[in-house]
């Protein structure tokens, strides 16, 4: 009972970690694609940090990824960046 308790939570988790490296990569997209002028350093220090936030959030799916067959690539759940 508790062995299937821990599979569903781990499933679970994987799938919140999908949703997330999805959001944070929509907000990575949105600040890069502001204009120039519209630009304020809140929006660099925050482009950072989501920059930062996904290369962590990337490690932790890719470990998830070990133990959820299900789960796609990291790479299909975000857009190719330049």
């Amino acid at each position: 009972m508790i062995e299937e308790e821990e599979e569903t939570m781990a499933e679970f988790q994987g799938r919140a970690l999908a949703l997330l490296i999805q959001a944070v990569d929509g907000e990575i997209l949105r600040l890069r694609a502001l204009p120039d002028e519209r630009t304020v350093p809140e929006d660099e220090e925050r482009l950072v940090a989501f920059e930062n936030l996904a290369d962590e959030l990337a490690d932790a799916y890719e470990v998830a990824r070990e133990t959820e067959s299900s789960l796609p690539l990291y790479e299909r759940l975000v857009q190719q960046r330049r």
